[in-house]
C-alpha cells in the first residue's frame, strides 16, 4: 500500500471518530458513517491479504534455495570430494566433478548432477565399499534432483498471481472507501452547513493530509541578489 492510500485511511479513521462524537446526528448521517466504517474494515482486511501474498512470494525462493542446498551439500559435494581423491589423475575427472555455487541458477545444479551421477554410477561399488556410501545413495541423489526440479517449476508463478490479485483488491477497496468518505462528507455538509464551528472541525478532521516531505530549499539572499 502506498503513501496516498494510507493518507485516505487516516482521513477515514478521523472522519469516523468525528461522526461518533456528533450529538443527535440524523440517521442518514450515522448510516453513512457506518458504511464508511465497514469499508475501512474491508480495506484493512484486503491489506492483510496483500501483505500475506507478498510474503508468500518469497516462499518458493526459500524452498528453491533449500532444494539446491540439499542437493549440493548432502549429495554432490561428498561424491565430488571423494571422487577427486579416488580418481585423481583420471582424464576429465575434474571437469566431470565440477560443482556450481549455491546462488547459481537451478539449471547449473541439475547439469552438474547429471555429470556427477554419471561418475558415481560408473564407480558405484567403489563408493560403497571404499567410502562407506549407503547402497541406495544414487536413489537418494535422484530424489534430491527431483525435489529441485519441482521447486524450480513452482518458482514464483503462483505466488505472483496471488499477490497481483490481492493488490487489485486493495485498489478496489480504496476506491470504495473514497466513495463512502465522499458520501459522509455530503451528509455532514447537508446537516451542518450553517454551523461554522462544526464545519471547520469536519474540514480539519476529514481532509486527506498532504504527503510529508522535505521542504523546498529557499534560495539564499546572496544567490538571488543581482550583480552590481
Amino acid at each position: 500500500m502506498n503513501n496516498r492510500q494510507y493518507r485516505v485511511i487516516r482521513a477515514a479513521q478521523s472522519a469516523i471518530v468525528f461522526a461518533r462524537q456528533l450529538e443527535n446526528a440524523p440517521l442518514r448521517l450515522t448510516e453513512a458513517a457506518k458504511r464508511l466504517e465497514t469499508a475501512l474494515g474491508d480495506l484493512l482486511d484486503a491489506e492483510g491479504e496483500q501483505l500475506g501474498a507478498k510474503n508468500l512470494r518469497k516462499a518458493p525462493h526459500i524452498s528453491l534455495n533449500r532444494a539446491k542446498t540439499v542437493l549440493l551439500r548432502k549429495h554432490l559435494d561428498p561424491i565430488a570430494a571423494d571422487g577427486l581423491e579416488i580418481f585423481a589423475g583420471l582424464p576429465g575427472i575434474e571437469e566431470s566433478l565440477r560443482l556450481p555455487r549455491i546462488k547459481d541458477v537451478p539449471a547449473k545444479h541439475l547439469e552438474a548432477a547429471v555429470r556427477v551421477r554419471r561418475v558415481a554410477e560408473e564407480h558405484e561399488q567403489e563408493f560403497i565399499k571404499d567410502r562407506n556410501y549407503n547402497p541406495d545413495f544414487l536413489e537418494e541423489l535422484d530424489l534430491a534432483v527431483q525435489n529441485l526440479e519441482a521447486a524450480a517449476r513452482v518458482e514464483k508463478g503462483a505466488a505472483r498471481v496471488k499477490y497481483t490479485r490481492a493488490t487489485e483488491n486493495v485498489k478496489e477497496e480504496i476506491q470504495r472507501l473514497r466513495r463512502a468518505l465522499d458520501v459522509l462528507d455530503t451528509r455532514v455538509r447537508e446537516v451542518y452547513l450553517d454551523d461554522e464551528v462544526t464545519m471547520k472541525r469536519w474540514q480539519r478532521e476529514s481532509r486527506v493530509p498532504a504527503k510529508l516531505g522535505r521542504p523546498k530549499k529557499r534560495k539564499s539572499s546572496v544567490a538571488s541578489r543581482p550583480e552590481a
